[in-house]
């Protein structure tokens, strides 16, 4: 068998947590020894205007393209890929798609984002290269569905409930959980954190996450509510906004009590230090939270996937969600009680599952093995992704 097969990753940097996925998973090929990995933004390589197009309206913020955002969500969460609306989705961009893979001739495809574009080409060639795909959420839509998908890693027994209900054979689910870097699994020495970071050990502190490019509104009256009714200390994290960063520097340079960061790598140490994370709902941040059992407060999610993510979490009592500012108020103060951050605390602990990539990784290579029982030794090729992760928070 050959040893050192090609990987084709497919992202994309909506958001980053698909990104964030993908490296997850990227890391551990690489721990087994494989290296002929690529992780790319497919469907920006392949419709690079209509895919900046499509990120700008995903990322902006105004209340009327959250709720027409919403609105598309829910109207095509039914989608089947064998209806018009899904062949069309599916089908764009597919004569590039295919010169990509020509190029690339991967031994296995594996999807963070729903751009199936090889799946839908897979219908047509009689293609063998096994697909996995890796849902980013904890709702299921109908854009990820694909017939030609070999296996899917779901995050919930919910979801695979659903799933079959919609007609994907059970054999093709595996509840996984969904996958996060492997910092986020380990402990860390809050002690030494607090000294590296100069804070005060004494002191509790809120991490506020506006998200990777600062799309979380309302952040500087949020941090003044936070500031005059509980005893938190804020940790500000404006992602890559950087005139976001500037105002809220402008504006609280002189308070003690607010710590404003920008971009940064050491989400996981910051989430140690935290007693607390008041972030929007991107279902990685929420999954990486909970892997370090911090309790989480979810402001006013946004239609779609994220709303679907906060719902799900807040009704298995994993996370909170605080609509209007009162709403976090009251569960600011629920979080001063011991007893209630235990149970949260416990909740999280029962419900994280760890090593998620390193199983879809086994799956991925047994899936190689049955398609490829002998293969010849071949000159081993490094293929740079073309998307490479935005590090820092998301």
């Amino acid at each position: 068998m050959n040893t050192d097969p090609k990987v084709l990753i497919v992202t994309s940097a909506f958001g980053d947590g698909h990104m964030k996925v993908a490296e997850a998973i990227e890391h551990s090929f690489r721990r087994r020894g494989i290296s002929r990995i690529t992780t790319m933004d497919l469907f920006a390589v392949v419709h690079p205007y209509l895919n900046e197009l499509s990120r700008r309206f995903y990322l902006n913020s105004t209340g009327f393209t959250q709720e027409l955002y919403g609105l598309l969500y829910t109207v095509t969460s039914k989608m089947r890929p064998e209806q018009f609306m899904g062949r069309l989705i599916h089908s764009m961009g597919k004569r590039k798609v295919q010169r990509i893979i020509d190029e690339i001739q991967p031994d296995i495809i594996i999807h963070t984002f729903p751009y199936l574009a090889a799946a839908e080409l897979a219908s047509t060639t009689g293609s063998r290269i096994p697909m996995f795909t890796v849902m980013t959420d904890y709702v299921v839509h109908g854009r990820w569905l694909h017939p030609q998908t070999t296996k899917y890693f779901i995050a919930t027994e919910s979801m695979k409930a659903t799933l079959i209900s919609a007609g994907i054979a059970e054999e093709k689910l595996v509840v996984s959980g969904i996958p996060i870097r492997e910092a986020f699994e380990q402990t860390l020495d809050r002690e030494g954190l607090l000294r590296k970071h100069k804070l005060d050990r004494n002191r509790r502190y809120l991490l506020l996450a506006a998200g990777a490019y600062g799309v979380l509104g309302d952040i500087s009256s949020l941090i003044k509510r936070v500031l005059l009714k509980s005893n938190f200390d804020v940790i500000v994290l404006c992602g890559n906004n950087h005139k976001l960063r500037s105002a809220t520097k402008e504006l609280f340079q002189e308070n003690s009590r607010v710590h404003i960061l920008g971009y940064t790598e050491e989400m996981q140490e910051l989430m140690c230090i935290s007693s607390c994370l008041l972030t929007k709902a991107g279902a990685i941040t929420l999954t990486e939270a909970m892997a370090q059992t911090l309790p989480v407060i979810v402001y006013r999610p946004l239609p779609g996937q994220e709303a679907g993510n906060a719902e799900w979490l807040s009704g298995h009592h994993l996370i909170e969600i605080a609509r209007n500012e009162e709403q976090l108020v009251e569960q600011l103060q629920r979080l001063e009680h011991m007893a209630y951050r235990e149970e949260r605390e416990q909740r999280m602990k029962a419900f994280s599952r760890k090593y998620t990539s390193d199983c879809i990784v086994s799956e991925a290579l047994d899936a190689i093995k049955l398609r490829q029982p002998s293969v010849p030794s071949a000159k081993s090729m490094i293929v740079e992704g073309q998307a490479k992760t935005i590090h820092g928070y998301y």
